[in-house]
């Protein structure tokens, strides 16, 4: 560096050669090059000492870029014979842009240099240096694009990209960087040039920033923001995280979840901007060149503070396609933007589509066979580590429809079989009922059995179940052993990647201390089961073409792995357990969920209605960040509705649901006494609580409080995908938790008629809320479904008051519409409803 004694032209400070500095070999003596493998290389140590080209070393060679035009560099010696060609005019020139190039050292020794220096071109020679300065100054603006070719034949920039480029930003003009001093404000449409090359490819952007005037990609956060709900980093809600960040005392810990959400492909015109929506927008600027695409997808971020206390969108993006660079790329400007702010960023978690498993890769994570690093360095500083997730309910999924699709996998040589799933959904309840005759277990006069489609497909009822039907010797449930296997480890996979119940138990427990060894020995169980999977092909799963939804669950149990190291079992560790359930895409189902509402569609959303729709629901959250998060269990359950087996089964195989409409339609084939029959027609109460039950089971959506509806029996545990339940008559006999909701509502049914006609809501509602005030001083309702009913963290246990909304609502349509027909005729007239009861 001292020996060239060049400062740069826009710092005016010493001149520090990076990765891909250049000098030229006529700086050096012909003594100092050696010849090696047939290559001129230079002596090691040597430095550069010439830098006149007025009086050049006798014999030394032209150099590579005057031979490359055909021109022999004029020689100044006088002995030399051979007079120099004389070029024309455009070689002229370019020999005189060449030697320019070379006059980059200075005419002063380092050290008595002064603080300030002119703009380049002015001390470093005259007019003739200038307009050298200027011409290249305007080569180079010319080239631009063929520097974006260059990219792509170094496939640096895909060629859709390139296409793009050119056709958005035609008249662009970018400063060189050798221009002078560099301006700190940039055009809008350099902006956008800037932020675009840079998401599409950052070594492009980084070489071409050798060249042209590019800012640092720090200052590219900024540009990326913004605070009109417009596509980009949202600022209103950093702005709030940084208030919560600063009022605290420790860190902020979140997890950043990343979503896309399908766009209607449309472009509009926007009357209050004057110009073309619908574009693809990363929030620098707008795109209106025709060849650019319309947007298909708008991917999401969103915040999830640590263990779920609060829920904020960090902002959107308008994409043509989902690209994994892309996504990488605004994931790490989100997470360093985070930083910035006070907020560290834990995990990351995606589904396991193909371009969130290429963001996965170009982030750091690694699942080569079963060699699996789950963690990735933190952008800002390589002292932190992020987990990575994949979403255990799309893992599922993704499981699930291989299952299907290809029909069986193998184990150790024994075949994992889809059929035993559709044979449970076949089963007949006369199959079922023979069965348990010949075995003498159960009296079909006794039991009845029912399908129940509600159960997942992957968990312990469906273990349960197939168990249930291979005990009663049915033949197409014979060998079912390694399915069971197979079925079973899943569901314990998923039920310890999905736990948000605090006081769970087994694999749904929350991970602590004292469950960090159950977690490492299902880890090393589920890794030693996929080296013995094989796909019916007898290929290596975890090496075939459908291996990522094995993998998934690899990675996710790796990344708790990590989390229980770093969290729990740190010195200062203040967290007594962790929930996993949280770090899944549950929180940004809620807020798609929100957005879907507000613009009414269930599909694909228009551009515009889709920022009005963010727009709601981030001042929403940021209003109420800090207070109790929003119950996402029916949120899971709904996610997870096609998985469930009535999903799975086909609707021509079997039924799952066998109710009967009325008393009068009984079963003949059961011999039941004539005084229970009796005393069953005259209960009011159970009747009405038979048509109850009859509306509202296949409504509910959770398989545990269907159950507790009912009265199981006791060879089957509840919530099994095989249900028995006691039957009188050829109906199910209701559980006394419904009973007393349905006796209570029908005393407050006798409320005045003088409240009803006063009150300012409908007499439907009327009469509901006066049963829910009245129901609710019922003591011990569904005691058996205690843990169940607490699997949330908000303060209202949600499932407590669906099930009593659920009866009330359900109990006020059968009175209304088919229990006030015709008084029911019975022996002993008391038992009949009582005038004051009737509407």
């Amino acid at each position: 560096m001292l020996a060239v004694n060049r400062i740069e032209p826009g710092s005016q400070k010493l001149w520090i050669p990076g990765s891909g500095a250049c000098l030229c070999s006529e700086h050096f003596q012909p003594t100092e090059f050696e010849v090696y493998g047939g290559q001129r290389r230079l002596k090691a140590g040597v430095v550069p000492s010439l830098f006149s080209f007025k009086e050049p070393a006798k014999g030394h060679h032209p150099s590579k870029s005057l031979k490359a035009m055909g021109i022999n560099k004029p020689a100044s010696s006088v002995s030399d014979s051979a007079p120099a060609m004389e070029p024309l005019p455009a070689q002229a020139k370019a020999v005189e842009l060449i030697q320019s190039e070379h006059q980059y050292s200075l005419s002063e020794p380092t050290d008595k240099r002064t603080q300030s220096f002119p703009p380049f071109g002015q001390g470093l020679g005259g007019e003739k240096e200038q307009g050298a300065a200027q011409r290249r100054l305007s080569y180079y603006q010319q080239e631009l694009w063929n520097v974006l070719e260059s990219l792509r034949g170094q496939h640096l920039l895909q060629e859709d990209t390139e296409r793009m480029l050119k056709a958005q930003f035609t008249d662009l003009q970018l400063n060189l960087q050798c221009e002078g001093v560099r301006c700190e404000t940039y055009p809008a449409a350099t902006r956008n040039f800037a932020v675009s090359l840079h998401l599409f490819s950052a070594k492009a952007y980084e070489f071409m920033k050798k060249t042209f005037q590019l800012p640092e990609s720090a200052t590219l956060h900024t540009w990326l923001s913004n605070s009109e709900y417009r596509p980009g980093f949202s600022q209103q809600a950093f702005d709030a995280l940084a208030e919560t960040s600063q009022a605290g005392e420790q860190t902020t810990l979140c997890s950043l979840l990343v979503g896309t959400m399908p766009l209607e492909r449309r472009l509009y015109y926007d009357p209050p901007t004057g110009s073309l929506q619908g574009f693809m927008n990363f929030g620098a600027g707008n795109y209106d060149a025709d060849e650019v695409l319309a947007a298909g997808e708008a991917l999401l971020f969103v915040a999830v503070g640590f263990q779920g206390q609060w829920i904020v969108p960090l902002g959107y993006f308008f994409l043509a396609t989902l690209r994994g660079d892309v996504q990488a790329q605004l994931l790490r400007h989100c997470i360093l933007k985070l930083y910035g702010i006070g907020v560290q960023v834990v995990s990351v978690t995606s589904d396991a589509t193909a371009p969130s498993i290429d963001m996965a890769r170009r982030l750091g994570v690694v699942a080569e066979g079963l060699s699996v690093k789950s963690t990735f360095f933190h952008p800002a500083t390589p002292t932190l580590e992020i987990a990575y997730f994949f979403d255990s309910s799309h893992l599922v999924s993704v499981i699930h429809n291989l299952l299907r699709s290809d029909g069986s996998l193998l184990v150790s040589g024994k075949a994992v079989s889809w059929d035993y799933l559709l044979y449970l959904g076949a089963l007949q309840e006369e199959e079922v009922l023979q069965a348990l005759s010949h075995s003498g277990e159960m009296s079909s006069r006794e039991r009845r059995v029912w399908g129940n489609g509600a159960t997942q497909g992957f968990s312990e009822g469906t273990v349960r179940a197939l168990r249930f039907a291979a005990g009663l010797g049915l033949p197409q449930f014979q060998g079912h052993e390694m399915t069971t296997h197979f079925i079973g480890m899943l569901s314990a996979v998923f039920d310890i990647c999905n736990s948000r119940n605090a006081s769970g138990k087994h694999f749904g427990a929350p991970l602590s201390l004292a469950t960090a060894g159950t977690l490492h020995n299902l880890c090393n169980e589920y890794e030693n089961f996929l080296r013995k999977l094989h796909t019916a092909a007898g290929e290596l799963l975890w090496l075939s073409r459908h291996r990522w939804g094995f993998l998934g669950f690899l990675v996710n149990l790796h990344s708790f792995q990590w989390l229980v190291k770093t969290h729990l079992q740190a010195e200062d560790n203040q967290i007594g357990y962790l929930l996993p359930g949280w770090w899944s895409l549950d929180p940004l189902e809620w807020c798609r969920g929100s957005i879907r509402q507000v613009c009414r569609c269930k599909d694909f959303a228009p551009a515009g209605s889709f920022q009005q729709a963010y727009k709601l629901v981030l001042s929403k959250a940021v209003c109420g960040l800090g207070l109790d998060p929003p119950d996402l269990l029916d949120v899971s359950l709904r996610r997870r509705a096609s998985l469930q087996l009535q999903a799975s089964w086909p609707a021509t195989q079997g039924t799952i649901w066998q109710f009967q409409a009325r008393l009068s339609q009984r079963a003949n084939r059961f011999s039941i006494a004539p005084g229970f029959l009796a005393g069953l027609e005259e209960d009011i109460v159970t009747n009405l609580s038979c048509m109850v039950l009859e509306k509202l089971l296949p409504l509910l959506p959770c398989a545990e409080c269907r159950t507790a509806l009912l009265r199981p029996c006791r060879e089957v545990p509840p919530g099994g995908a095989l249900v028995c339940v006691e039957s009188k008559g050829g109906r199910y006999l209701p559980a006394e938790s419904v009973q007393r909701v349905v006796r209570r509502a029908k005393q407050a049914l006798a409320i005045s008629a003088q409240f009803l006609r006063n009150s300012s809501h409908p007499r439907h509602l009327a009469q509901e809320l006066a049963i829910l005030a009245d129901v609710s001083e019922e003591p011990h309702l569904f005691s058996s479904l205690t843990d169940h009913l607490s699997d949330s963290n908000a303060s209202v246990c949600n499932h407590y008051v669906t099930l009593l909304q659920g009866l009330v609502q359900t109990f006020l349509c059968v009175w209304f519409k088919e229990a006030q027909g015709p008084p029911v005729h019975t022996k002993d007239s008391k038992m009949s409803p009582s005038a004051g009861d009737r509407p």
